[in-house]
């Protein structure tokens, strides 16, 4: 099994005890525990249960001039069909990471700490190059 932390050593022989995220040495380890994004991973499925977002974060007001940040139905529909994305969210510790900058009350912050995270880093670049690409297609 492949490092989920440098993602480049293929002999995986160890596990984070909190999340349980595959790594391959000291140092991977403690690159992977000093991120903060190690969360313990004991989270049991429940029914979904609708919350309203004043309880789980504070909504983010866009401007006039920040219309242009939506994306329109044609590139989330390109974004779900796509291999290499799909490919991606298939990394246990990535969908963690997402899952909490769902929910966070500071996203900002969460979000330049997740880019610390090859895998994350690699996620974020493989949306990127879907959405610019929109005018050649």
């Amino acid at each position: 099994m492949q490092c989920q932390v440098c993602y480049e050593n293929k002999n995986s022989s160890y596990k984070c005890p909190k999340c349980h995220i595959k790594y391959c040495s000291v140092t991977c380890f403690q690159k992977h525990k000093s991120s903060e994004l190690c969360v313990e991973n004991n989270i049991q499925v429940k029914p979904i249960v609708e919350v309203p977002i004043t309880q789980t974060q504070l909504p983010i007001e866009l401007g006039d001039d920040e219309e242009c940040d939506h994306l329109s139905t044609e590139i989330l529909e390109r974004i779900g069909q796509s291999n290499e994305v799909l490919e991606l969210l298939k990394n246990r510790h990535l969908r963690t990471m997402i899952k909490s900058l769902d929910c966070s009350l500071y996203p900002a912050d969460d979000m330049q700490k997740a880019m610390v995270e090859p895998i994350f880093v690699q996620f974020v670049d493989q949306l990127l190059a879907i959405v610019e690409n929109k005018d050649k297609q």
